[in-house]
């Protein structure tokens, strides 16, 4: 039996249960959106939820939304464009000129993004404006985008802060994405004061050129610190010129630590 062309008159019932059904599931999709959002609204009042501290929009439980978090994975380093010794650019992914004529001490330097925003202002916040509760989503990103070890590290590290720059802070950002990556690691982290720090001027505030000079002879390792041909793993939130990473992993080499690899959130160009 031959099924000729659809009269007007059905196309045009097509057309309405058609449009019917494409109403029908646009209402139950703002329902669910509707619920969905009272249901985060309600977490934020209830305190259990969270706004996403870059943009603000409703995050459920996590410091960071989704469309954020996929942002920040953007500036992610592409470690084939990276000197692996001071992170900086090579476009061949081996070491850049300069370290092939002056090579720094620590064995590896990996940064895992691009100091850029919004991962900037992520780290401005979780620095300087108290919101320290951020260091779990910072070091999960860390995670995300792990260096390749020559030889796996047999225990963490934090870089130091002085003293007077931990009191004015309150808090040493650094040593809590150590902690956490340690933990992730399954590998012992060495105590904060295993190594001391003197207190000099930001790097941040100084020239390239003075860097080096400023950090010189900064810090010092306890005779207790088990660094003793052990391969350290120095985890740091920020690395500019390399100058402070390379002073420490000279001094933890001097101390007898057989090799010490660099691994921080960010570099900034």
């Amino acid at each position: 039996m031959m099924v000729g062309r659809p009269t007007v008159q059905q196309q045009n019932i097509y057309g309405i249960r058609h449009m019917a059904l494409s109403t029908w599931l646009a209402g139950q999709w703002r329902r669910f959106r509707s619920t969905e959002t009272r249901f985060a609204r309600f977490q934020v009042a209830s305190g259990r939820g969270k706004r996403c501290v870059l943009c603000h929009e409703l995050s459920g439980s996590q410091a960071l939304c989704g469309g954020c978090t996929a942002d920040l994975h953007c500036l992610r380093s592409d470690a084939h464009r990276r000197c692996p010794l001071c992170a900086g650019i090579s476009a061949s992914g081996l070491p850049c000129g300069h370290c092939q004529r002056k090579p720094p001490p620590q064995t590896l330097l990996h940064a895992s993004f691009a100091y850029r925003p919004p991962l900037s202002n992520l780290l401005y916040a979780y620095k300087f404006l108290g919101r320290n509760d951020l260091y779990a989503a910072l070091a999960e990103l860390m995670l995300a985008e792990p260096p390749v070890w020559p030889t796996p590290p047999d225990l963490v590290m934090t870089m130091p802060l002085s003293v007077r720059r931990l009191h004015k802070r309150g808090f040493n950002q650094s040593l809590l994405l150590a902690e956490a990556i340690a933990k992730h690691l399954n590998l012992p982290l060495l105590p904060p004061f295993a190594v001391t720090r003197a207190h000099r001027p930001a790097q941040s505030t100084l020239p390239r050129n003075e860097r080096a000079k400023n950090v010189r002879g900064i810090f010092q390792v306890a005779p207790a610190a088990d660094v003793k041909n052990r391969h350290v793993l120095l985890i740091d939130d920020v690395v500019t010129s390399g100058a402070t990473i390379g002073e420490l992993a000279r001094t933890l080499q001097r101390a007898g630590a057989a090799a010490v690899y660099g691994w921080t959130l960010a570099r900034a160009e």
